[in-house]
């Protein structure tokens, strides 16, 4: 069986939930950016949240020779800062930061989201027994408000839905 990669399970979670808002935490080089973007209708709007001022710069010039640029907004900075200035709800939100901060920011994005929206968390495999990740793990599972699934893509990647109130 072939393996599947985070950027198309990406694609399939953000198309299988008609995803017409997306906010991503955690930009990196821009390769979930890109796909998340091409998963958009044309009044599709994504947030895209990445600290380092350089690499935020080549995703938007990535987004731009991709065509996206028009529906990608780079916010530069640390989103724990950025997180309480935006509105929602967002149809999917990719976590995708610093794997430390997730149990941070957790609250705020499922206040994000609209309800039957995902929450999906890159990185959340406990690597050497990373004790956050566990307690995350445990959190998410446990948490009334989501229904979760664990999935073994790349270094862990959970899916939550978020529940009806």
């Amino acid at each position: 069986m072939p393996t599947v990669d985070i950027e198309a399970l990406l694609r399939s979670l953000a198309l299988g939930c008609g995803a017409r808002r997306i906010l991503e935490i955690g930009t990196g080089h821009g390769d979930a950016t890109l796909v998340l973007a091409t998963t958009l209708p044309s009044d599709g709007m994504m947030i895209t949240m990445e600290m380092d001022a350089a690499t935020a710069g080549l995703v938007r010039e990535r987004l731009g020779a991709a065509g996206h640029e028009h529906r990608v907004s780079v916010m530069v900075g640390e989103a724990t800062r950025f997180l309480h200035k935006i509105a929602g709800p967002f149809d999917l939100i990719l976590q995708d930061s610093h794997p430390q901060s997730y149990e941070q920011m957790l609250d705020r994005l499922v206040e994000l989201l609209r309800p039957g929206g995902l929450l999906v968390m890159d990185h959340v495999a406990a690597s050497g027994g990373d004790e956050t990740m566990v307690t995350l793990r445990h959190r998410l599972a446990a948490d009334p408000r989501l229904h979760t699934s664990f999935l073994q893509v790349g270094d862990g990647v959970s899916v939550s839905v978020k529940r009806a109130s």
